[in-house]
């Protein structure tokens, strides 16, 4: 699960802007939106980011991603001397040569940990990571840059076993240490890692299928399992798009067979049954349903956290507010899996589907710098008419139109 998620000076964003998943004191839809961290702390199921266009929301999408890739990617793919592919702000002089940063605040086998990360195009200058077992903070490792002395100083906390300085010696400057241990077998590491890779899900808009989490051979292969075929063919029948059944014809084509979508219908003027080519005769949004209906059962099967950008894109509303309902149902999100999304859609803004605390807004300061803020920093009435507000310009992150002369 996930707590809180911050990002300074990368691409759009030049101060420290964060987003959190802790929920308010609000009462309301306090048992289907939210779920119990500890005794004293709810987190949000889910979280809305609203903002014109070219105003950040996909910048900050792209933040997380590239944190992701990085702890990934980092002690494998880049080479010795290899530039890391970093965008600062560089609507400054000064930005462009200050450290990008990322902070995340997750909960990784019951346990929450805060990873800190800072760096520039040449090397990894600040990484640390501290781990919460018994609410009290532990520090794992601190790697800091000295330009004086043109190397890093280290520390390993008791908490952390492995052999250190082995992993010291093999991390390059442009490589993550978290990655490398784990590269070299470190078992206190490799769980954190792996929640990077399996628990932690991104849809960009520019890559709107994710290999792993979200494909339609994924939705395939829970129709062919007894166990999950069930859910995908609720999963669509409740997105009311007439769909009443899936055939999948199996052809062989080497190196790999292929597996043809057949979706079922019923005939107006008869009980007879008709059969659509998924991808030749089903429309867009159909289609895109159905290669994501794996990847959302998923995410609910498995709890996972899901950042999406632009989830409206080429689906109905009805259908965008029925795939939010399933996070905030507990029946079918019996895992707290969290989903957090950007949108246009302000058919959305409604009291009876989103807490207060769960609506954020991205929009440009004067300095052309993006800034992330909560609904609650207006504090708003509860019940208040949300969307309303905010299309009257009362919370800002509203696009500016000016007037197109051809004179």
């Amino acid at each position: 699960m996930l707590l809180q998620f911050s990002v300074k000076n990368f691409r759009s964003f030049q101060e420290k802007e964060t987003l959190d998943l802790s929920a308010s004191k609000g009462s309301e839809l306090l048992e289907s939106n939210t779920f119990e961290f500890t005794q004293n702390q709810q987190l949000a199921r889910s979280a809305v980011i609203y903002g014109p266009n070219a105003g950040g929301k996909s910048n900050f999408i792209k933040a997380i991603h590239f944190l992701q890739q990085f702890v990934l990617l980092s002690s494998t793919t880049f080479q010795e001397g290899q530039k890391i592919p970093l965008q600062p702000f560089r609507l400054t002089a000064t930005s462009t040569k200050e450290p990008s940063e990322f902070f995340i605040d997750f909960v990784c086998d019951q346990i929450r940990f805060t990873y800190h990360l800072a760096l520039t195009e040449e090397r990894v200058i600040t990484e640390e990571l501290y781990a919460y077992p018994k609410k009290h903070r532990q520090t794992w490792f601190t790697r800091n840059w000295d330009s004086s002395s043109d190397t890093y100083n280290w520390y390993q906390g008791p908490g952390f076993k492995g052999e250190h300085k082995a992993w010291e010696q093999m991390t390059r400057t442009n490589a993550l240490y978290l990655s490398t241990a784990v590269q070299f077998n470190s078992e206190h590491l490799k769980p954190i890692f792996l929640w990077f890779r399996d628990q932690l899900v991104i849809l960009l808009k520019a890559i709107p299928i994710q290999e792993t989490h979200f494909n339609p051979d994924l939705t395939v292969q829970f129709l062919k399992e007894p166990s999950t075929k069930l859910w995908i063919h609720k999963f669509m029948e409740c997105a009311d798009i007439g769909i009443e059944n899936f055939q999948l014809i199996e052809e062989e084509s080497p190196p790999a067979n292929k597996t043809t979508v057949r979706t079922q219908h019923k005939m107006l003027d008869s009980d007879q049954k008709i059969f659509f080519d998924l991808l030749l005769d089903e429309s867009d949004g159909t289609q895109r349903l159905f290669v994501q209906a794996g990847g959302w059962l998923k995410a609910l099967r498995d709890g996972l956290v899901l950042f999406v950008d632009e989830l409206d894109l080429h689906l109905h509303p009805n259908i965008v507010r029925y795939l939010i309902d399933l996070f905030h149902n507990p029946k079918t999100n019996p895992k707290n899996a969290q989903l957090v999304f950007t949108t246009h859609d302000t058919s959305l803004l409604d009291s009876e589907l989103f807490r207060r605390d769960q609506v954020w807004f991205i929009q440009k300061d004067e300095s052309q710098s993006s800034r992330l803020y909560s609904l609650l920093d207006f504090k708003p009435r509860k019940g208040e008419a949300i969307g309303k507000g905010y299309l009257q310009g009362r919370y800002g992150a509203l696009p500016f139109i000016g007037k197109f002369r051809f004179s």
